[in-house]
Order: structure tokens, then sequence, then C-alpha cells
């Protein structure tokens, strides 16, 4: 990601520098050659950060190395967002009193923010501090034998989707066939009150559970079998009351308008609508994902779920044998590896599916190879397929099968080294994109235009030059990223694409991103509302435990670049005026804050801190009245959501 940003820093220095604006500020004295240094430095190491963050993850040194780059980087996109801001200041500060909205709208703003001398002296040495240590960092660079690789460019945009139908999943048909057995065939003992039949598949992540059971759930003997089929996503961190509702929307089937009341309904008034809607029916109930091994888990649920009529059925996916236990499965399933002919042959579907049978042979044998080192799980030949299929010849498969990534151990190197080959195989500003996924929880449905706003916002998108609307170029990023199957579950909703991303696909960009992103858990075992973070940490998501409150303090919070809040509308959780009022004054370099759900009347002043935000989200914030007047005078704001806000009245839109 380091070379992503320093590029980004060099279009901001260019922009700043030939613009001419520097002479605008006589008090700003010697910046402009320290702004020189610094692109001479940057452009120097350029060249050399994509050797370098590939060495990273068996060289310690280098990795340090990189670190401190990208600290310092990170701190110099900061100061020069700032200053930005003053250049639009000293321009517009002239202008007439009856010139456009926007001019007046940046004078007023910019006024709060009281741009004196003294706040212009202050940037100027900020600026010259970063440089110098930046400047010692790239003289170190000789230190590491780094040698210069070409940047990547965007591969050539042949096909609008690479990724396989789940329909056609390879390898699978004995097991599918199994498992469609257990569920349709009924047998005398089962009558009225006699428990359920389970059905638990058990594998590693990435064995594929999950295409199987969705194969599985759309035979059309099955469907045709059951009265009612349910697909239910639980996750690794349960909640009865989240799987209850999820399954009561199931239950209403397509097209149907979930009913917002449910989020404050109590568990028993949820368990005693599942009774009532499969009273009676023949039902189909997947849970997948299941984690938990705690049989009360399921105690409320289970006994819902016996107001089935006999013939009934729960499929459930698992990487654990104890959970297929708890559930009291009549049969477990043990998933196991693909062969390598399999494995072989998805990666040829993606890599090759164009190509005719004679070069598809050609290519076998380097194929075999590759194809024993996905281990036997599906997700990584499809990983593999999507690098592969940008490789041009037979020489680009063998750099693959040759790469130094292979010899890497990490705890999950049979898993992470295919996707590390196809993560830094991608463009550097598309591994920020990627990475940025880490900020939201494993199995959220995502939205690619909200994702796109996000990196928008946080610069990963590059500055708008007028060119090209940047939303334009992140759809690129977007269908990059899809073609390299990081994406999975796609859903067309007329207006907006979802889709969700693999639970080890969501692990593998948590572990690229430990120390600068982090998840904090307020939980009634864990209450210290003054948690210790890193000083590297730069985006957080805090989850909220029902009936509890959003941290007021948290330490070491100065650089946060994102705040992701959940749990305000499901667990009925709070955010105190005094812990809004901390985060707003002391994590000044906000780019980006969501709380959905947010119980407040309105939004603290202390919202004029937050020079640098771009991306707002309050939806569905039911006690929210008025909006202060100082959010709008945040020029940089770029996406405000005040979606199903019902009660907001008061909007100073000047």
């Amino acid at each position: 990601m380091a070379e992503a940003l320093v590029s980004t820093i060099l279009q901001q220095i260019t922009t700043i520098i030939y613009e001419g604006a520097l002479e605008e500020v006589r008090l700003l004295w010697g910046v402009k050659e320290d702004l020189r240094n610094l692109k001479n430095n940057l452009t120097s190491i350029r060249a050399l950060l994509k050797d370098a963050e590939e060495k990273q993850i068996s060289d310690e040194p280098v990795k340090l190395w990189l670190d401190r780059l990208k600290e310092e980087s990170l701190d110099m996109e900061d100061a020069l967002d700032e200053w930005r801001t003053v250049l639009l200041y000293r321009r517009t500060d002239g202008a007439e009193e009856n010139g456009s909205f926007l001019q007046r709208k940046v004078r007023v703003f910019l006024r709060c923010f009281s741009f004196h001398p003294v706040r212009y002296h202050g940037i100027a040495r900020n600026i010259k501090e970063i440089n110098g240590r930046l400047h010692k960092i790239a003289a170190e660079k000789a230190n590491y034998q780094l040698t210069s690789m070409p940047i990547s460019k965007l591969p050539r945009q042949a096909e609008s989707k690479s990724f396989i139908d789940e329909s056609s999943l390879l390898g699978r048909d004995d097991v599918k066939n199994e498992i469609i057995s257990h569920l349709l065939c009924e047998t005398s003992k089962e009558e009225e009150g006699s428990p359920i039949q389970t059905i638990s598949v058990v594998g590693i992540g990435g064995i594929g559970k999950t295409a199987l059971a969705q194969l599985v759930y759309n035979d059309e003997n099955v469907k045709q079998h059951f009265t009612c089929r349910v697909w239910t996503c639980v996750s690794d961190i349960f909640n009865e009351s989240k799987v209850a509702k999820a399954i009561i929307v199931g239950l209403q089937g397509p097209g149907k308008q979930a009913n917002i009341e449910w989020e404050s309904l109590p568990l028993d008034a949820l368990l005693n609508e599942i009774s009532k809607s499969i009273g009676g029916k023949k039902y189909l109930l997947v849970l997948d994902d299941v984690w938990t091994e705690k049989d009360r888990d399921f105690e409320g649920l289970n006994a819902t779920f016996e107001c089935g009529a006999p013939g009934s059925r729960i499929l459930v996916t698992t990487r654990k044998h104890t959970v297929a236990k708890i559930m009291g499965s009549s049969h477990t399933i043990q998933l196991n590896n693909l062969s390598r002919e399999i494995c072989w042959s998805i990666i040829r579907n993606i890599a090759l599916r164009e190509k005719d049978q004679r070069t598809c042979e050609e290519f076998k044998p380097v194929g075999l190879k590759i194809a024993e080192k996905c281990k036997g799980l599906p997700l990584v030949a499809k990983t593999l397929g999507g690098l592969l299929r940008f490789k041009t010849g037979i020489q680009g498969w063998e750099n693959v099968l040759n790469s130094e990534l292979w010899r890497m151990e990490i705890v999950h190197k049979d898993v992470f080294v295919p996707l590390l080959l196809s993560y830094y195989d991608l463009p550097s500003p598309v591994r920020q994109c990627f990475t940025y996924l880490a900020i939201h929880p494993k199995d959220e449905l995502l939205s690619a235009c909200v994702m796109i706003s996000q990196c928008r916002a946080q610069g990963y998108l590059g500055i708008d030059d007028g060119d090209s609307p940047l939303e334009l170029k992140g759809f690129e990023y977007f269908q990059c990223l899809e073609a390299r199957c990081f994406f999975q579950d796609f859903e067309d909703h007329s207006e907006y694409l979802v889709c969700k991303i693999h639970d080890l696909v969501h692990d593998f960009a948590v572990f690229l991103t430990r120390g600068e992103f982090m998840t904090l858990e307020v939980s009634k075992g864990n209450r210290d509302s003054t948690m210790n973070r890193e000083r590297t940490l730069r985006h957080l998501t805090v989850t909220v435990e029902k009936g509890l409150y959003f941290p007021e303090f948290i330490h070491d919070a100065e650089k946060l670049r994102s705040v992701v809040c959940y749990g305000f509308i499901a667990n009925d959780a709070t955010i105190s005026e005094k812990a809004m009022c901390n985060l707003f004054n002391q994590a000044r370099r906000l780019r980006l804050v969501e709380m959905v759900g947010y119980d407040g009347s309105t939004i603290p002043e202390e919202i004029r801190n937050l020079l640098h935000l771009r991306y707002l989200n309050l939806a569905v914030s039911r006690n929210l009245k008025k909006l202060p007047k100082a959010l709008f005078r945040l020029y940089n704001l770029q996406h405000l959501f005040l979606s199903h806000c019902y009660n907001l009245k008061d909007c100073p839109v000047r």
C-alpha cells in the first residue's frame, strides 16, 4: 500500500507546486523548497516499493522500514490535505459577496477554522519536520538491496465477470447427492413431535461448504419437496436475536420489506413469530457458518424448530465437529479436500475459459503443479485462476509457480500464499481498496457504491483532476477485485449491486492490516471505556453489545481516519454526547464516520474540528432532529447519509 500512498502524495505535491499557489502566502517562505525535496525523495524510492512490499513478508528489517515510511507518509498526506484547504481559503477570501454559494460556503467554513498566520506557520513547520524524517527514511533504502520493479497496471477488462457459477462447482456431485438423499428421505419413525433431523457439513475454511450448501438449497427436487426454505448465515459472533430476525426475514420470502419494528422486539416475541410461520409446514432451514459451541445458545431456537411438520430438515455448515454434535446431527458429512485434477479443472475454467482444447493442454503441466499448491481448497483454486487469467504465456504461469511467496512461513500459509500472490499482482491503488474491506464485519452485505464512496473518502481513488469521475475509477477498481474472485454472492438490486466477501478473504484482509485496522468490542465482560490502542491505528470498528455505550474515551486516537460503529440498532446501544464530543475533539483527522442508528437528537458542534471529513453516515437515526450548522461548514464533506431519519426537521443547508 505504500506505493499507492507515495503516488498520491506526489500527485498532491505536484498540484501545489505547479499551481503557483505557494507564492500567495509569503509567510511560508521555504516550504516550496521542502516540498521539492520531498518530491525528489519519494520519487527515488517509489520504484523500489513493489519489491519492498513483497519482501517484507519474510524480511523483518524491510517490513520495519516500510512501516516507518508509511507512517510518515500518512502524516504528510494529512498535512498536505490541510494545506490544500488553506490554499482554497486564500483564493476565495477576496471573492465578491455576491459570488457563488460554493464560494460563500467555503469562506464561512474556513473562517470557523481561523486560518491566521500562526496556523500557517504551524502547517509549514509540520511539513518541514515530516520531510526531515522522510529524508532519513529515503536515505536508508540502499541498506535493503531493493530492485526497481514495474508498477502494476489495471488489467484489460475483457469480461465483466470471472467468478464461476456456484451451480457448476466441480468435484462435489457425490456429496451433493448424499446430502439431498438425507433431506428428501422420510422414514416411518418421523411423526408429529419427533426431533427435526439435522445434517451437518464440516470442513476447514475455503473448502467449499457454503457453495455446496447453495447447490443443495437451489436444487429443483429440494425446492419442490419443502413448503418453505430459509437461508441464514450465523457467523462467528453468535447472536440468537439476530439469527431469529434473519429467519423471519427469510420466511417472508423475496421482495418483502423487512419490518423495522422487529429490531426492538424481545427474543420471545421473535421466536413466537417463527413458530407461527413454520407451524405445520415442512421446511428446510440452512444455518450457514455456525461457530458457537454452547448448547444454551440454540435452546430457544431448537424448541421453536420443532413446530415444523414431519420431514422438516436443518442443514448446518461449520468448521467444527463439536458444533455438529451440539446441534444433534443425525448425519455429519466431512467435506474433504479436492483432488489435484479437480483443482486444475477449476483453475482452467477461470484462467483459460475462452481458450481452445489445444491451448489448455499446453498449459496443463505447469497448471497441475500450481494446482498442487491449492491444498485441495476450491477457494484457493478460484483465487489462483483469477490471478493466472491475466498472465501472458506459460512463462507467466511459471513465474507464479516459482514465486518466493510460496516459501513464507505464517500460520495460514496454505491459504494466504495464493491470496498474497493475487494481492501483490494488483495495482497498488486497488490493493488499498481491498484492504479497506477489513473495516467491515464478516458476512456483511456490501454495496459496491458504498465501498467506492468509502474508498474515495480515504483518498484511495486519487485526486479529482477533472479528467474522469472518481466514481468511475472506483468502479474499475471494484471490477478488478471482482475479476480476481475476491467477492461472492452477488445480488443485483436493480439500482445497486451488493455482494459479500468470503470469511477467509476477510481474514486475509485483517491479516494484511494488523496494527492499522482494529475492532474494539464493548461487552459486559470488557467495559473499560479508556481502551489503549496502537499509535499506528488509523481505522477503528466498534461493536457495542446490547444495552452498553460507545467508549467515552479512546487513547491514542488522534490519527484515526475511520470510525465505524455497529450495534446501535440491533443491540439498543447508545453513544453519549460526551463520548461524541471527546471523539471529535481528539480524532481530528477523521475522514469517515459511520454511526448507523445513532440515538442522539443532534450532532455536537465539535464536528467542526473534522477538517478532513469526507463521509458521514447517520442513517436510521430515529431520534435525530436537527443538524448543526458546523456540519455544513465542512468543505471536504462528500457523502452524507440520512436515510430513515424520520424525525429530522432542522437541516441548515446554508
